[in-house]
């Protein structure tokens, strides 16, 4: 351990640097408070990078005396982290303690920079999807939306039916959109209307009906960014990805049926099994993409490209079928395109919508929410 006396002003500027916390990569631990009894206290070590002492851990014959009292030479360490870092000179050296000080710092400097009005409300989406339930970490929510924004409150605002139904059954719908309804109202847009926060961070996953019920709740009226879960790489990041992948519009050769919308982003076999179930009975305008897959959905921009390209459709459709009654919508798309289309929904001016699901175990879509 340290025997040098090092200044009052070094220690206070060290402490300022890493705001109180222990420095060692993934340690963080607060060191102004005693873990367990919560008492104030100082549980800090002022360690060298390179030992004061030229016979100490790390140290060096030129440089130890010379960088004794130098804060870039100090690293505020709890005590076992600084214990660990001492007994294995090998695994921790200066080149690995000098970058765990840099990073600790520049995040440090990150977070305290953040604006106070960059507060968001997260909202979590995931009703059972089948019989299984899927779950979300915390850490990774709060840990996708940083820097740009930070979370309004230590845990999200969840949204999940607590009941045993599934979606093969018929009240699960009617019970699951109730759910929405109350939940946005009672605490998202109750927050928002409080001033908890003025912006959304949504993480939705669920059957593609209810997450476009959702977005027409949490429609664009609201400051909302959705997010999507990405499988390759295991991230709710946006990607920062230039994909030329572009989204857009077929229209029906006639257009004097019953008008039918399908999004075929996530798999193309839905276009030829929804042409096999109308044949010639439907008019069906078809949003898709150069390359249909699960992991299409890749940056931000591809969402606003779908955003721009559903709200056209809606008018063309409106537009083309002014005598329809309804439009019926099957859907093969990504968790946050089912959700901005629920957001893009202009109740005065579009047609009720009728949200189909479809069930592979039967090979069916069954009829499952109207949205007038």
């Amino acid at each position: 351990m340290s025997k040098t006396a090092i200044p009052t002003d070094v220690k206070r500027d060290l402490w300022f640097a890493a705001h109180g916390r222990c420095e060692f990569a993934g340690c963080n631990k607060i060191l102004f408070q005693h873990g367990i009894t919560m008492d104030k206290c100082n549980i800090s070590n002022y360690a060298h990078i390179i030992g004061d002492s030229a016979k100490g851990p790390r140290g060096d014959e030129e440089k130890s005396k010379a960088l004794s009292k130098d804060i870039n030479n100090l690293i505020l360490l709890c005590p076992e982290c600084h214990k660990l870092i001492d007994s294995n000179e090998e695994k921790y050296t200066v080149e690995v303690l000098k970058k765990m000080k840099k990073d600790h710092e520049e995040r440090i400097l990150l977070a305290t920079g953040i604006q106070p009005n960059m507060k968001s409300l997260i909202v979590v989406y995931s009703p059972k999807i089948g019989t299984d339930t899927p779950h979300f970490h915390k850490d990774a929510l709060f840990n996708t939306i940083f820097p740009e924004r930070y979370p309004a409150d230590s845990s999200p605002i969840e949204i999940q039916m607590k009941s045993v139904l599934h979606d093969g059954e018929s009240e699960y719908w009617m019970v699951e959109e109730r759910q929405i309804e109350q939940v946005c109202n009672n605490k998202v847009l109750r927050a928002l209307e409080d001033g908890v926060a003025t912006h959304i961070s949504l993480f939705p996953l669920g059957p593609q009906p209810l997450l476009v019920k959702l977005g027409t709740v949490l429609n664009d009226k609201y400051n909302v960014r959705v997010y999507q879960k990405h499988r390759v790489p295991d991230t709710w990041r946006w990607l920062d990805e230039s994909v030329q992948n572009d989204i857009y519009l077929e229209e029906p050769a006639d257009k004097s049926k019953e008008p039918v919308l399908v999004l075929a982003l996530s798999a193309n076999a839905i276009k030829e099994r929804i042409t096999m179930k109308y044949r010639d009975t439907a008019s069906i305008w078809t949003i898709t993409c150069k390359k249909p897959e699960n992991d299409m959905m890749r940056c931000e921009g591809q969402l606003m490209q779908f955003n721009r390209v559903a709200r056209a459709t809606m008018d063309a459709i409106k537009t083309t079928h002014q005598n329809a009654d309804r439009l019926k919508i099957f859907m093969a798309a990504p968790a946050s395109c089912a959700v901005e289309l629920g957001r893009i929904r202009m109740p005065k001016a579009d047609l009720p919508w009728v949200l189909y699901d479809y069930r592979g175990e039967k090979d069916e879509d069954v009829e499952a929410i109207t949205i007038d």
